[in-house]
């Protein structure tokens, strides 16, 4: 009789181990789902906003062009310089610097959006990790000042 009661022991222990295991993974492939869905959201809007600002490059150009020939008029002007046109010498400098920083970030995008996206990606699957990590130290009981 003693051997009926550890076999089914032995039984029940090794079908709550099975039960136990199919619920991590189960759990394991639903963070993974989750996750996964999450890349490819932030991809599709790292995508849609690379090729939103991408069109401006060709702005970008026709306002630098209109900012030389903005300076070629107030060279043709001459030697004259009153507080008028130093303010708007001043004013185009401001617009040519404003200028020179949004070409250096478009062009940063555009010499590698797929970088830009591997790192919101990454940072999808980092946040999932301590997510993971949390709850797996939440159903272990144990917290992190232990």
């Amino acid at each position: 009789m003693a051997d009926g009661g550890l076999g089914r022991r032995i039984g029940n222990l090794l079908l709550a181990l099975l039960n136990a295991t199919l619920i991590l993974a189960a759990l394991c492939l639903w963070f993974a789902w989750s996750a996964l869905a999450t890349a490819e959201r932030v991809s599709e809007q790292l995508g849609s906003a690379a090729e939103t600002v991408l069109p401006m490059r060709a702005e970008i150009t026709t306002l630098t062009e209109e900012i030389a020939a903005a300076r070629a008029d107030l060279a043709a002007r001459g030697p004259v310089r009153d507080a008028d046109t130093s303010a708007l010498e001043a004013r185009i400098a401001g617009v040519e610097a404003q200028l020179a920083e949004l070409t250096a970030a478009v062009s940063a995008l555009a010499a590698d959006p797929e970088a830009l996206i591997d790192r919101a990606v990454t940072s999808a699957f980092d946040g999932l990790g301590e997510t993971v990590a949390d709850v797996i130290a939440g159903l272990r009981g144990t917290t992190d000042a232990q």
